[in-house]
């Protein structure tokens, strides 16, 4: 099923405005001392995928973040 902000974007070719969307979530999550660890989105990659850890976990350390060609901010 996909969230209705992604389907209204699509129905409007407006999926270049989901990163700015999707990308304060990774802020948050830092603002809450937790490490949001996501591969893929609803615009990026048909679903949203995560896992929220500590900061401080190991597990926030073996996924390292980098920015995507489309903006999105992802993990690996």
């Amino acid at each position: 099923m996909e969230p209705r902000l992604y389907k209204f974007a699509k129905k409007y070719d407006l999926l270049e405005v989901m990163p700015a969307m999707c990308n304060p979530d990774f802020t948050g999550m830092e603002l809450i001392h937790a490490k949001l660890i996501r591969k893929t989105t609803c615009s990026n990659g048909c679903r949203c995928d995560y896992t929220i850890c500590g900061d401080q976990n190991p597990c926030a350390m073996e996924h390292p973040e980098y920015q995507d060609e489309q903006g999105y901010r992802r993990n690996r």
